[in-house]
């Protein structure tokens, strides 16, 4: 009985983490698509030194409007529900508000006054100080959007967070971009459509904070001041070294480069992100179910659930590895242009960094999600550290194929310490059968993928799509045979066909023969 209540427990929280997660990857997807067809239109109207330059801008903005935040965004999110009563609850994001906005309007102002200076002096491009002008007036509005996000998850609502982040400001900066180009307004209108972009996105965040929170009430609200700073000052250092960790080799490559070489790394980055699209859909709503299982001592459903999980970012990730890593100037090309082919090599290296991060990558969240919030922190601090290094060391003599190597090398490094430890103190690894199996068999037509677009068809462009789609029905076969169906994936066809609305029976069909 004891085995049957676990893997209905273990059922039961796969298919809300189906649920919660399709809906933050549809979020995803269309912020990730959005963003993307905006920046390959900017890469390829500007050219590498424009892209580069905006590039600069944006990382400066993102790194003071995170790091000046002090973690208040994400202990909003974590602070605001454990609040009873709403005087408290408006006491905790009236705190936030009034520490984090006059930092971030300082810094705007910092960075606006400062950019001539910053650009002749660290970038040495004085061309790349309009661009950062314009960044530091959004500095202030990002702020008050990341504080307005974590105000929304604080209420335990997924739907307003997709919103804010993943639609109004990816659509609002895309018009933008789309105007900005149409009309010859050149990096500048670039520029102040990303700017443009966040005032918006603050405004919708505002909307929705007034619809979920006792914010904008005339209620009495107790100074919350020490109490949240104490609660987020853990989550700053650490949050601050995730955003160093993934902006670091941008800022120093602008330091210690040139600003095309930013603008073809800020093209191979983006691409090699995309393999990270599932792991962030599930990663959000993976930390409060495994919690909730760890405080119960639910130690098999919770190892049973992180292999499941890994399982499906593992499916769902690899062919589009596989296709940077074998073919990665075709991408480059059909994408943002032959203007990028220089950074093939560096697609390729970049990619395998994280493909094994999105891989492990549930790592992290089932550290924290069982209270190892230190052991984080000093893995943060460690592999930041050696990243820094290892740019300081590589970008001078190899560019942005130098910055490449060092995030993988730090990734890898990263997602190794986090498993060690994971499992040292849980026994949780990701590693199953039924992921190892459709790998392995997998290995087969990949290698003839290859050897047709190589040795055949010359890596002519229309070959390798139509050898990657064969693939991909390949590979499909040999998830279905030698992955095996379980019971959780049946939870989540039912979860997919619950939420749409729809009958997947000839799928399932199908699916069943291929099985046997």
């Amino acid at each position: 009985m004891a085995g049957e209540k676990g893997s209905s427990d273990a059922s039961a929280s796969v298919r809300a983490l189906a649920k919660g997660g399709s809906v933050l990857f549809a979020g995803i997807v269309i912020e990730l698509g959005i963003s993307f067809l905006a920046t390959v239109i900017i890469a390829r109207v500007l050219g590498r030194v424009g892209f580069g330059a905006v590039s600069l801008g944006r990382v400066t903005m993102t790194l003071l409007s995170t790091v000046l935040l002090l973690g208040l965004d994400t202990g909003i999110g974590r602070y605001l529900p454990r609040q009873e009563g709403d005087e408290r609850r408006r006491g905790v994001l009236v705190s936030a508000l009034r520490i984090a906005l006059p930092l971030s309007i300082v810094a705007g102002g910092a960075l606006l006054l400062g950019a001539p200076v910053l650009a002749r002096v660290l970038f040495e491009d004085p061309s790349v100080a309009p661009v950062l002008r314009v960044f530091g007036l959004a500095v202030p509005f990002a702020a008050l959007m990341k504080l307005a996000v974590g105000g929304v998850r604080g209420s335990k609502r997924a739907l307003p967070k997709v919103l804010v982040r993943n639609v109004s400001q990816p659509v609002v900066r895309f018009l933008g971009v789309a105007v900005a180009i149409w009309a010859g307004f050149g990096v500048i209108g670039v520029a102040w459509a990303y700017a443009l972009a966040y005032v918006v996105a603050a405004g919708v965040g505002l909307y929705f904070l007034a619809r979920l929170t006792p914010l904008f009430e005339r209620l009495p609200t107790p100074g919350m001041h020490r109490e949240l700073l104490a609660f987020s000052a853990p989550l700053a250092l650490s949050m601050a070294m995730t955003i160093l960790l993934s902006d670091l080799d941008t800022f120093m490559l602008g330091a210690l480069g040139a600003t095309a070489a930013v603008g073809v790394y800020n093209v191979v980055y983006p691409l090699a992100e995309l393999l990270v699209v599932a792991l962030s859909s599930f990663a959000f709503v993976f930390m409060p179910v495994l919690s909730e299982l760890d405080a119960d001592g639910a130690d098999a459903e919770m190892r049973r659930i992180y292999q499941v999980i890994t399982k499906w970012v593992f499916v769902a990730t690899l062919p589009v590895f596989l296709l940077f890593v074998f073919f990665p100037a075709t991408v480059i090309g059909l994408t943002f242009g032959p203007a990028y082919l220089g950074g093939s090599l560096a697609l390729s290296v970049l990619a395998v960094g994280f493909f094994l991060h999105a891989t492990a990558g549930l790592n992290v969240n089932a550290l924290t999600a069982t209270g190892r919030t230190q052991v984080v922190l000093y893995d943060n601090v460690s592999i930041v550290a050696l990243n820094a290094v290892l740019n300081l060391v590589l970008i001078p003599r190899y560019s942005f194929l130098g910055a490449a190597v060092a995030t993988t090398i730090s990734y890898v490094l990263l997602n190794l310490l986090y498993s060690i430890q994971l499992y040292r103190s849980t026994g949780i690894q990701p590693l199953s059968a039924a992921l190892v199996r459709p790998g392995v068999v997998t290995l087969l037509p990949a290698g003839a993928l290859y050897w047709l677009a190589v040795v055949v068809f010359a890596r002519e462009t229309i070959a390798v799509l139509g050898l990657f789609g064969g693939f991909l029905v390949c590979y499909a076969i040999a998830v279905l045979r030698f992955g095996g169906i379980e019971d959780e994936e049946v939870m989540l066809v039912l979860s997919i066909e619950e939420r749409l609305g729809v009958d997947l029976g000839p799928l399932k069909t199908v699916a069943s023969r291929v099985i046997g």
